[in-house]
């Protein structure tokens, strides 16, 4: 039996040697974090208004003195016209800058005016790993499964058993009530303010989109597919 034992311990003082050499980095993930998702253009509104609250701060830091303050221009492209986003963004941010008091010009003519411009880039995952179930998932299925079986052999009122799994449903329907889901598709949109050769205001944000609806955000020749490369060879 002392034999038995001495074995045992010495093939675990190699499994634990060996769980502290690898060739290669563990792989772990990141913290448990949010992002929104857009999926109306009451959300573009918003982010405007957030845009615009901040360029505002910013001008009242770099510029005290209100009323010598740069005026903005929204440079507006053909790219921008031709997108859903492009177009309402650039109304919807004029329209927060001027609530705001903030001075919008049609022009770049004025001295010191501030040239605003926004970006799109979409993004397509191609290698997304799934989201495991959440802990205790499987062990609550487990036991409604022993619950229902309980019903049947033994409860006077066996129909009680569905309670459970109208619960789980609800939950459920909360979940995808609060949480509109992770998607492989995603939309970065950059906000910059220059002043000739000089940065003065930047704001990026990152969202999930509905895959069907990139091309609110898809500026031609910009869609951004993101890939894994094989070593040693060229990505397309």
């Amino acid at each position: 039996m002392k034999s038995y034992s001495i074995i045992a311990l010495i093939i675990l003082a190699i499994g634990l040697s060996a769980c502290s050499h690898r060739p290669i980095p563990v792989a772990t993930s990141y913290k448990t974090s949010t992002q929104q998702k857009m999926q109306a253009a009451h959300h573009w509104n918003v982010l405007a208004a957030h845009v615009a609250k901040r360029l505002k701060d910013t001008l009242d830091v770099t510029f005290p003195d209100i009323n010598s303050q740069p005026p903005v221009h929204i440079r507006y492209t053909k790219d921008h016209e031709e997108t859903p986003f492009g177009k309402a963004f650039y109304h919807m941010l004029r329209t927060r800058l001027l609530q705001k008091g903030v001075v919008v010009t049609t022009d770049t003519e004025y001295k010191d005016t501030l040239l605003l411009d926004f970006d799109m880039q979409v993004l397509h995952h191609k290698d997304r790993r799934l989201t495991y179930p959440p802990p205790g998932t499987f062990s609550a299925l487990a036991g409604s499964v022993w619950l229902v079986s309980k019903a049947i052999d033994d409860w006077t009122y066996p129909e009680a058993a569905v309670l459970p799994f109208a619960l789980v449903a609800d939950v459920g329907l909360a979940m995808d009530y609060y949480l509109p889901g992770e998607t492989n598709t995603e939309v970065i949109i950059s906000t910059s303010v220059t002043m000739g050769n000089q940065y003065i205001f930047g704001d990026t944000g990152i969202y999930y989109i509905n895959t069907g609806d990139d091309d609110h955000y898809f500026m031609s020749g910009r869609r951004f597919p993101v890939v894994s490369c094989p070593q040693n060879s060229t990505c397309p």
